[in-house]
């Protein structure tokens, strides 16, 4: 038996109210399917060259944070990417009712950025159908740029691409994006290869039943499963406010397994975007629009950038931030 949520006890000794508490929870957890999705409005390097990303990650998670909030609430890039879809006839399933999503922390090889994280109800009556999160998954890494996205299932290995290890790192209370990126760079000082090597990352995420996104969603990189648990539940040991799952009927840390994808595309080979372009059809009235709101996107780094460049980027969050035509 594995527990997946934090209320379960890093102890040997099972109770029979432990055993019940549990089942209810991975109840819970099976009722109400989820897909995750993350796509990060920070545009990859080969979009914008090395030189201005380092600029834009020089502002710090939290104008980060806030630039992302202001993009996604005021300028509606992820809701127009979904209306675009919608009209278009890509997309059939998704709703306000089964799909929400919200800015999160995100951390890939050893930084981590603001990430629009959704929370995709994937089974049961008026559920996103797997196709459908694929198409929007893709629609979404191209609008933003990115070299690559996810999305990946806690409740089927089999759904989606391939199954991959995982584990959960939960904080009792809220948890603040700072306080994730805290977390993931503290993991680094337990075991590197955790945090800047080869594949390694997390997304901040609400596990059902949460009223917070208070959990990190770690995917086991290029490490053996041993030194993927060792390293993780050290790392959450060492924080009074974190607990590590799943664990095993004696408490010791494991992992589970999620059914992922990483759509991606590589912008030298393919300029246009057609790694993520070939997943979404070949509307050319849709692939129009998508391809204004990538331009509009790319208006609100180029913006970003110039209020670096200048060194007014608090004033420009505060006072002078625009949405892109």
């Amino acid at each position: 038996m594995l527990c997946l949520l934090r209320q379960c006890p890093r102890t040997t000794r099972v109770t029979a109210g432990w055993i019940f508490a549990s089942a209810l929870l991975l109840a819970a957890h099976t009722t109400n399917a989820t897909t995750y999705i993350s796509a990060e409005p920070v545009p990859n390097q080969d979009v914008v060259g090395a030189e201005n990303l380092a600029k834009i990650r020089s502002i710090g998670y939290s104008s980060l944070e806030r630039w992302s909030q202001r993009l996604l609430n005021e300028c509606r890039i992820v809701d127009q990417v979904i209306d675009t879809l919608s009209t278009h006839g890509a997309t059939s399933t998704v709703t306000n009712g089964n799909t929400r999503f919200l800015v999160a922390a995100g951390g890939f090889e050893g930084a981590t950025n603001p990430s629009y994280v959704f929370t995709v109800q994937d089974q049961g009556s008026g559920s996103v159908s797997a196709a459908d999160v694929d198409v929007l998954d893709n629609a979404l890494g191209y609008v933003l740029n990115q070299g690559g996205t996810a999305h990946f299932s806690l409740d089927n290995p089999k759904a989606y691409a391939f199954p991959l290890d995982y584990a959960l790192v939960t904080f009792s209370g809220s948890l603040t994006g700072e306080e994730a990126r805290a977390f993931f760079d503290d993991l680094g000082t337990v075991d590197p290869a955790l945090w800047s090597g080869q594949f390694a990352g997390f997304t901040q995420i609400d596990l059902a039943g949460s009223l917070t996104n208070n959990s990190m969603l770690f995917l086991r990189p290029a490490v053996s499963k041993n030194q993927f648990v060792a390293g993780l539940s050290t790392a959450a040991d060492d924080d009074p406010r974190a607990t590590y799952s799943p664990l095993k009927s004696n408490g010791q840390p494991t992992t589970a397994r999620a059914g992922i994808a990483f759509p991606g595309n590589d912008w030298l080979a393919f300029p246009d975007g057609d790694g993520y372009l070939v997943n979404i059809g070949n509307s050319a009235p849709l692939l129009d629009d998508l391809a204004a709101l990538r331009q509009q996107h790319l208006d609100a780094v180029t913006a970003l950038i110039r209020a670096i460049d200048r060194g007014n980027v608090e004033a420009y969050l505060t006072r002078h931030f625009r949405c892109p035509n």
